[in-house]
């Protein structure tokens, strides 16, 4: 049993429509299919088995009884969109102009506001007029297609059928366009396209690196961040780091350099999160030393609305472990910097411990130039001490920091100064986690290294007692030398004045001297015997 004469009718009438460029074009083949779902002739067959588009040719032909345990309700609610792809499918293939242009936006549209899935969409076939399409000597039509395919490349599973349909050249072709829309669309299906592996390595096989490098240099801020996107991309697979660097003069670093200091936050974010990736190569890190990147990246973390400075930060700590631009960083005010995301992001671990790390590289150009330091560098790194973190990696690099700071004399009695009763009882805490000894280890160092005086020692006379007890009894050396030097510079500054030491502390520290000294006397014998030994 075929359609009735009606139902024929409204698809007459659909086919017309089409042509027409109405812009309602998508509703009204919804409209159209809801209509035909209600009548009786579509309750009595299957006609979901049956091509749409040849639904358009013969209306009388009959269908096949629907699939065992395929509902009504299920087969009328997919009936829509399955009419509108297969007949789009067609009509793209259309030598018309005008029809082209009409039916690649209606199937832009009903791309961007479906809820079918691309892979089934891909599965009807709509791919290769599309990819045909492309080639096109239209701009409107080239605009329409590349941006159907840039949404079906968002899709996973879609994108190795892409690849494999011979889109890749014709959308690197319009990635060079002259009409923006097309360039944007294209870039972007070319970034979609660098979110897989596989089809990534297609794509610099077929020369996409040298494109998307040029592209950096676009006046279109759109095409400039697609463009590095798709080569953060790729930059975060090694094995491409030869290719993208083989272009002449570090013309791709230079070109990312450049882009980090755009006035556009994504752009200059993006370029430093491409940076950031090639800083693992250590060809790449010694090209990028050399570069004028100083700049760009401060002015990318000055800037107040970044809210995620991780990129920039990473960046920064990798290439401040080269001494060179050190210097320059401490001219051009990057303390102040540092001091400023290290108050405003205090919970984000990161942040502080990248911070933390390229502090620890500046200490000695500070104290080298008697460079005041910052207020909130201390206020920063004192505050984020004070910070319970769930893992110890953030406070293990603030401690560190703060023991790198201590090293230098002028730096450590600003430390000091700043210091509160609160801050030392942190330290001692710290230095008693026996389950990390690491930690316990590095919050004794800094104990070791400050001269405080009774002002900050008061409330924690039993706690330092407590602490310098359990570094002498550890029966690692290391340990209880920072004990010993702990006990030399709390004297030096009046912190133990007031201190009841104990019969318990001295016993202790008599055992070490006592454990020393055999130490000193064996490790004589053995030069003695060594010494004799070796003579003829």
């Amino acid at each position: 049993m075929g359609l009735c004469a009606r139902c024929a009718r409204l698809l007459d009438d659909f086919k017309t429509f089409i042509t027409a460029k109405t812009a309602s074009f998508v509703q009204k083949v919804k409209h159209v299919a809801d209509r035909i779902s209600e009548c009786c002739c579509w309750k009595n067959t299957a006609v979901s088995q049956q091509k749409p588009c040849a639904l358009l040719r013969r209306h009388g032909e009959k269908r096949e009884p629907r699939p065992r345990g395929t509902s009504h309700l299920s087969t009328v609610r997919n009936r829509g969109p399955i009419v509108f792809l297969e007949t789009c499918c067609t009509l793209l293939q259309s030598e018309d102009m005008e029809v082209q242009r009409t039916v690649s936006l209606s199937m832009l549209s009903f791309l961007t506001d479906s809820k079918v899935k691309e892979e089934h969409i891909i599965e009807i076939g709509v791919l290769e007029p599309l990819v045909d399409l492309l080639q096109s000597d239209d701009n409107t039509v080239q605009c329409n297609s590349s941006a159907c395919i840039a949404l079906l490349a968002s899709s996973d599973s879609n994108r190795g059928a892409i690849v494999s349909s011979d889109a890749v050249l014709p959308l690197l072709v319009l990635a060079r366009a002259f009409d923006p829309k097309v360039q944007q669309n294209a870039v972007r299906a070319l970034l979609n396209l660098t979110k897989s592996v596989s089809t990534m390595d297609v794509l610099c096989k077929e020369g996409v690196i040298p494109v998307l490098a040029l592209l950096l240099q676009s006046t279109d801020s759109e095409v400039q961040f697609y463009s590095c996107s798709a080569l953060s991309n790729i930059a975060a697979v090694p094995e491409h780091h030869p290719k993208m660097l083989r272009i002449g003069d570090r013309f791709l670093l230079k070109s990312l350099v450049l882009l980090m200091g755009s006035s556009v936050l994504k752009n200059s974010t993006q370029a430093s999160q491409c940076l950031r990736s090639f800083t693992l190569n250590g060809e790449a890190q010694q090209q990028l030393v050399g570069l004028d990147w100083v700049c760009p990246l401060l002015t990318l973390l000055r800037a107040p609305e970044l809210t995620s400075p991780e990129a920039g930060l990473m960046l920064l700590s990798r290439l401040s472990a080269h001494p060179p631009k050190r210097e320059a960083l401490v001219n051009q005010g990057v303390m102040s910097v540092l001091g400023d995301l290290l108050l405003t992001h205090l919970s984000n671990r990161t942040v502080v411990t990248h911070c933390a790390i390229i502090l620890n590289y500046l200490w000695d150009v500070v104290e080298r130039r008697q460079v005041a330091l910052e207020a909130e560098c201390l206020s920063g790194l004192l505050l984020a001490l004070e910070f319970y973190w769930n893992e110890g990696d953030a406070v293990l690099s603030v401690l560190f920091c703060l023991y790198s700071l201590a090293c230098f004399d002028s730096l450590r009695s600003c430390l000091v100064n700043k210091m509160t009763a609160s801050h030392v009882g942190r330290l001692v805490s710290l230095s008693s986690e026996s389950e990390n000894p690491d930690l316990s280890f590095a919050a004794g160092s800094v104990i070791s290294k400050l001269d405080m005086n009774d002002r900050l020692l008061k409330a924690h006379h039993r706690a330092i007692v407590g602490y310098l007890m359990r570094f002498l009894r550890n029966q690692e050396v290391r340990f209880q030398q920072l004990a010993i030097a702990s006990m030399c510079n709390l004297r030096k500054g009046g912190g133990l004045d007031g201190m009841a030491w104990g019969l318990d502390l001295e016993r202790e520290l008599n055992r070490v001297q006592q454990q020393t000294e055999h130490t000193s006397q064996l490790l004589q014998m053995l030069q003695q015997d060594t010494f004799a030994t070796d003579k003829p």
